[in-house]
């Protein structure tokens, strides 16, 4: 397991006061970073529909519906003791709902899905709703992912040991930079850097991107004088995800490329002091957005992000640095600030880093200079 087991039970109690609060009587999550979060089990095929069925009575134990594939890794890092096996060919939603029965919870009155997640086929959700047609589904995906917005000391050292991975990876990826060398080998130096310094697979692919596409992946190119070269690396330590972005200009930068730089790391400095306890999200977009002033069509929505645990397709918390996000931080939050600017005349030009939001000033976990790098 991640955390001590007492973590464990917290984070269980947590969820059912939440559960009490808004009268939800079951959970039924398939998202994987909500059931590694409550039950410790951390897969690798998290494409697989698999559920971790939460009763709101706290003498109610827990269930895990695992993939047959998955059971080793199963009884490697999970605490659940009620695991029942799902093999791929059997009907998903019949088998949930024939464990449900068993375990005599299909009268709930008001069950939660994670109806906005990427693990929830939309079928399986329709087909659930018919199966439970006397409870009022809810989704409770945003409110899951409030929860783990506030680490533990524990989370906070695996993010710190993230960072180190993610430090190595594009510290690598800068070394490999030269005239004549492949995005590819830029892409395998960081790849190689981040395994041998402890990291796991990320929920998102890394991104070395010399084409100006923003979140290009490496495609052959040979890097020549006047390309500019964005990085973004996440370090994963026991699936908790912390990433940083630098970018690299061959040969002697143009004046454009200077003013894109001096505007990304001023915002950079700027936003990032103000990552405080108190302070809303709201505040943080509008500073960026004046900071930014004039630059607009550059941008592209949201400078930054919650990081926690994350499974594939992303790294994306709960918590988003841009419009209408209603949030305001508080200590033990990690936040990407990562307020870049992009379709510049081919150039990306992006510095971030993630940041612990403390009692006091912001911490800066990451330790890679944001000097504009020139080989």
């Amino acid at each position: 397991m991640a955390v001590a087991l007492q973590e464990y039970a917290q984070r269980l109690a947590k969820t059912r006061r939440w559960m009490a609060e808004h009268d939800v009587e079951l959970l039924i999550l398939n998202q994987p970073e909500h059931y590694n979060w409550i039950s410790g089990y951390d897969p690798t095929s998290v494409f697989y529909h698999q559920s971790l069925i939460v009763p709101a009575a706290e003498d109610e134990p827990l269930t895990l519906i695992c993939n047959k594939a998955e059971l080793a890794l199963c009884a490697e890092t999970c605490w659940v003791s009620d695991v029942r096996v799902v093999w791929t060919h059997e009907d998903q939603v019949q088998r949930t709902v024939d464990v449900l029965g068993d375990r005599g919870l299909l009268g709930a009155r008001r069950v939660g899905l994670n109806l906005m997640s990427y693990h929830l086929r939309p079928r399986f959700a329709f087909e659930l709703r018919e199966a439970l047609a006397g409870a009022e589904i809810v989704d409770v995906t945003a409110a899951l992912d409030d929860l783990r917005l506030v680490k533990s000391p524990a989370e906070i050292a695996y993010l710190r040991r993230a960072a180190q991975v993610a430090d190595a990876g594009v510290q690598a990826g800068i070394d490999a930079i030269a005239a004549g060398v492949s995005d590819r080998a830029v892409m395998a130096a960081i790849q190689h850097a981040t395994a041998a310094a402890g990291g796991e697979f990320p929920a998102y692919p890394f991104l070395v991107d010399a084409r100006g596409t923003l979140h290009g992946t490496p495609i052959g190119k040979l890097l020549a004088a006047g390309d500019t070269v964005y990085m973004e690396v996440s370090g994963v330590v026991r699936r908790y995800h912390c990433n940083i972005s630098r970018t690299v200009v061959l040969g002697e930068p143009s004046v454009r490329l200077r003013e894109l730089y001096a505007v990304v790391k001023h915002a950079l400095d700027r936003a990032t002091d103000a990552l405080r306890p108190g302070v809303s999200v709201k505040e943080i977009v509008e500073l960026v957005a004046e900071l930014q002033s004039g630059y607009e069509q550059n941008t592209w929505g949201r400078f930054g992000f919650s990081m926690e645990i994350a499974y594939p397709p992303i790294w994306i918390g709960g918590l988003s640095l841009m419009r209408g996000d209603e949030h305001v931080l508080a200590p033990g939050m990690v936040i990407t600030m990562e307020p870049g600017l992009a379709y510049a005349d081919g150039a990306t030009m992006m510095f971030g880093n993630n940041v612990l939001v403390t009692d006091g000033a912001p911490e800066v976990l990451n330790d890679v200079t944001t000097e504009l790098i020139c080989r």
